[in-house]
């Protein structure tokens, strides 16, 4: 991890301003477009989940500002972000995961599918502690969402984006996805979630 310099930051008083809020949080829904991506995988039998995922933590890691932390009143820049994601057992319980990210698609799907073969054999939710360097992430593939709210511990420095997808459908010759994005405003304000969207847009294009 690389410490932000909060003298030479432009956003300290942003920082400071938002960390005084009882709720940090926002967040923006959209429908993504997806309709070249998920033909893509059906045509080459890719999980569309792996490349939607895949294609999801680069543009994080493209944006700084959702590679940014709090620790211990601190901003730092973790330098590559993974994924924490919920993983359905067979019992319909789940399980919190962490899958590495890898800029290279089949590296990245083939440790996926080993972490979630792995959450499937267990039992319990598995919750690391003190794992920041990660987006926590979840697949509602059942609802076609319009919004979405989260479970927080508020008055913690919880700084992960939380990012969300529901249920494909489908609009004349187009295919949509329900998507939704949560960021702490101490780090994260609208522009660069605009940056993260957009560059998003064009990764599942």
């Amino acid at each position: 991890m690389k410490k932000v310099n909060l003298k030479q930051h432009p956003r300290t008083d942003h920082f400071n301003f938002f960390r005084a809020f009882d709720e940090p949080f926002y967040g923006v829904n959209i429908n993504l477009e997806c309709t070249e991506a998920y033909n893509y995988c059906k045509q080459k039998d890719i999980s569309f989940y792996h490349y939607y995922l895949h294609k999801i933590l680069i543009a994080v890691n493209a944006i700084p500002e959702m590679r940014y932390r709090i620790v211990e009143d601190e901003i730092f820049d973790v330098e590559v972000v993974h994924a924490s994601a919920t993983v359905l057992r067979d019992d319909k319980t789940f399980g919190y995961s962490r899958m590495i990210f890898d800029e290279n698609f089949f590296v990245f799907s083939q440790s996926l599918r080993a972490e979630i073969d792995r959450i499937k054999s267990e039992s319990g939710l598995d919750v690391m502690k003190g794992m920041v360097d990660v987006i926590h992430f979840t697949a509602i593939p059942w609802i076609k969402f319009t919004a979405i709210s989260h479970a927080r511990h508020l008055g913690v420095d919880d700084s992960m984006p939380k990012i969300s997808t529901g249920k494909i459908y489908k609009e004349s010759s187009e295919i949509f996805m329900p998507f939704s994005v949560h960021v702490n405003h101490s780090l994260v304000d609208g522009y660069h979630l605009g940056q993260f969207i957009e560059k998003l847009e064009s990764l599942i294009k």
